[in-house]
């Protein structure tokens, strides 16, 4: 049932109030699934607000995209799909919150798919009246099957306990503290910044492309000695995430999500101090992200830049650099290099991984790393015995053939 006020669309009988509304919606926002995210919880609040009054023109994409978000009045929502993006984590924060708090708030908020329009149902309450009469003989049956079941769990578990208890993969054993805990884990992807051209060198271009030429994506290309202006260039800082980023943190999802572990993916600038005081992270990238070099640059081996030139230090031993010396300017490179870190108690407090290469390709191998049990494995074979409760870092190289790095190798592990 749908929530409105003011005559403005029929309310159904038993429809929440709109107090009750603001209500639970203040419950939610207080939750651990909405706190860390003032983003998120200005969307909600915005899309409550407005739906619980029936205010629907200021519930279209652009609206949202304006009102909460900051963008201009006349931005591309075809190129900015922050509404949409932030719309499908606002769903799977309302899914973890109310499978966490079950049926003890009387009012649901829901944001159906593919609308920005917020539903109001009261939680459905289960009592005692509502189990079914059985007669005797039924009852009889329905108890011979619970012992039946009882029977056969027993014998399940003394067999679980003779054969002793399933070993843990290299992988369950490298997450085992991030699986293990209470909250959920953060993961955060740096993003590079992208300069886009002005509309008046593509109409330039365009004009020298066949019609066929112009359908879809196509490359600029400009002479070596043409002139562009400081306003034909547009820094973009917020839009984008690079492929090895992304591949990274879709294959650290999919890890969580099959060892049920929720998982908040973070961008830009919707990540704070104070989140990773709160909850343990995997932070992702390293010049395109921050966090990384802030969180990881007091241990062995660091990122670093010099005059444009991007390497891998060992601090132990000042003389070890790794850089790639044959990285072309679209950034391409035939290898890279590239570091994993596990730290328990970070400057944060809590639990940091990080998978980071100098370019996205040694990122992209650094996740495949962290989440095969196989090179995990092979890995880790060497290291001391109780390396699951130590910090570690493990410095990777892979070569990378026609965009696609290749298995990485391990230089060194540290262990402390």
């Amino acid at each position: 049932m749908i929530f409105s006020s003011g005559g403005k669309v029929p309310v159904e009988n038993g429809a929440p109030r709109r107090d009750e509304v603001l209500r639970s919606l203040e419950r939610v926002l207080a939750s651990p699934a909405f706190r860390n995210s003032k983003q998120c919880q200005k969307f909600l609040r915005h899309v409550v607000e407005h739906s619980s009054t029936g205010h629907d023109e200021m519930l279209r994409e652009r609206t949202v995209g304006v009102e909460v978000f900051g963008r201009a009045p006349d931005y591309d929502t075809a190129d900015d799909p922050v509404v949409r993006v932030r719309a499908t984590e606002i769903r799977k924060r309302l899914a973890q919150y109310y499978q966490e708090s079950g049926d003890s708030d009387p009012v649901r908020i829901d944001l159906p798919s593919g609308s920005y329009r917020a539903e109001f149902h009261r939680a459905s309450a289960k009592s005692a009246s509502t189990v079914p009469q059985t007669e005797p003989g039924s009852r009889r049956t329905a108890w011979r099957a619970v012992v039946a079941l009882g029977l056969a769990a027993a014998v399940v578990v003394v067999v679980l306990l003779l054969r002793g208890p399933v070993p843990q993969t290299a992988v369950d054993q490298f997450w085992a503290p991030v699986l293990n805990g209470p909250k959920p884990v953060l993961i955060y992807c740096g993003q590079p910044v992208v300069y886009f051209l002005s509309r008046e060198v593509h109409e330039k271009h365009r004009e020298t492309l066949t019609p066929e030429q112009q359908r879809g994506s196509y490359v600029v290309s400009l002479k070596p000695d043409e002139v562009i202006r400081g306003r034909d260039i547009v820094p973009v800082n917020d839009q984008f995430v690079g492929i090895g980023n992304a591949h990274t943190s879709a294959l650290l999802s999919a890890l969580f999500a099959a060892r049920g572990k929720p998982v908040e993916i973070r961008y830009a600038n919707d990540l704070s101090f104070s989140d990773l005081r709160n909850s343990p992270a995997v932070l992702i990238g390293a010049f395109s992200n921050l966090w990384t070099l802030e969180m990881t640059g007091g241990l062995r081996f660091v990122f670093e830049q010099d005059k444009g030139a991007r390497r891998i230090r060992d601090r132990a031993r000042q003389e070890r650099a790794w850089q790639l010396h044959n990285l072309a300017p679209d950034g391409k490179t035939p290898e890279d290099y590239a570091i994993v870190s596990r730290v328990f108690n970070s400057a944060s407090g809590q639990l940091v991984v990080s998978a980071a290469g100098i370019t996205q390709y040694g990122t992209r191998a650094a996740g495949e790393f962290l989440t095969d049990s196989v090179r995990l494995t092979a890995a880790l074979r060497n290291a001391p015995k109780d390396w699951p409760k130590k910090n570690l870092q493990v410095l990777l190289q892979t070569t990378v053939f026609k965009g696609t790095p290749a298995p990485p190798r391990v230089i060194e592990m540290h262990f402390w």
